[in-house]
């Protein structure tokens, strides 16, 4: 019998471009052609960090990995699967 080491990693997949939740809500709303509705800030969140993104650099040196879509594909393609998987749901 052959001994497997198995090691394990965990690994972030991003583009590494900052943007705000608001950003992103514009964004989807704008793919939607919602520009008509407009999100409710509470600012209720506490001890919230400011500016966080995800670093791929452990993907891009281990992995040779870089991202193949920007991110308004990837919202694209993101409400498209939820508009078909919504729709059949309904149906």
């Amino acid at each position: 019998m052959v001994d497997r080491v198995w090691v394990v990693e965990a690994f972030n997949f991003s583009n590494e471009l900052q943007i705000t939740v608001l950003e992103l809500v514009q964004k989807i709303l704008a793919l939607m052609d919602k520009k008509d509705l407009e999100p409710i800030i509470l600012n209720q969140a506490k001890n919230e960090i400011k500016h966080q993104y995800l670093s791929a650099k452990k993907a891009r040196e281990m992995l040779n990995w870089k991202p193949k879509y920007s991110i308004d594909e990837c919202l694209q393609e993101t409400i498209k699967w939820y508009q078909d998987f919504l729709r059949d749901r309904l149906n």
